[in-house]
C-alpha cells in the first residue's frame, strides 16, 4: 500500500507541474497541489523509506525554481516582494515536511528499558 502512496505522490507532483505553467493564479494552485503531493509521499516513509519522499521532493523543488509561472527565476511574472514571501513560506513548508520525513524515518523502538 505504502508503494501506491509514493507512486500516487510522484504522479500527483507531476501532475502538478501542468497548472504551474498558466499564469495568475492558476499557478498558486499548481504549487499547493505540488504540496499536498509531498505530504501524501509523507505516508510513504515508514515502509518503503525515503525514497519516493525524495523524487516527490525533487520535483516539487524543481517545479518552483524553473517551471512555476510565479515563482520561477527566470522572468518571474509576480513582483519581488511577493515572491519573497512565497519562498519564505514554501522554504517553512518544506523543512517542516523534511523534519517529519526524519522523524519517520527513524526506527522506532517498542522496547522499554
Amino acid at each position: 500500500m505504502t508503494k501506491f502512496t509514493g507512486w500516487f505522490a510522484i504522479i500527483l507532483c507531476i501532475l502538478s507541474l501542468a497548472p504551474s505553467l498558466v499564469p495568475g493564479a492558476i499557478s498558486i494552485m499548481g504549487l499547493a497541489l505540488s504540496l499536498v503531493a509531498l505530504y501524501i509521499s509523507l505516508y510513504s516513509i515508514i515502509d518503503s523509506g525515503k525514497k519516493y519522499f525524495h523524487i516527490t521532493l525533487f520535483i516539487v523543488i524543481t517545479g518552483v525554481l524553473f517551471v512555476n509561472d510565479a515563482m520561477r527565476l527566470w522572468e518571474p511574472l509576480a513582483p519581488l516582494n511577493v515572491r519573497m514571501i512565497f519562498y519564505a513560506v514554501f522554504i517553512l513548508v518544506l523543512l517542516i515536511f523534511i523534519i517529519i520525513a526524519h522523524h519517520f524515518a527513524k526506527p522506532h523502538s517498542d522496547t522499554h528499558d
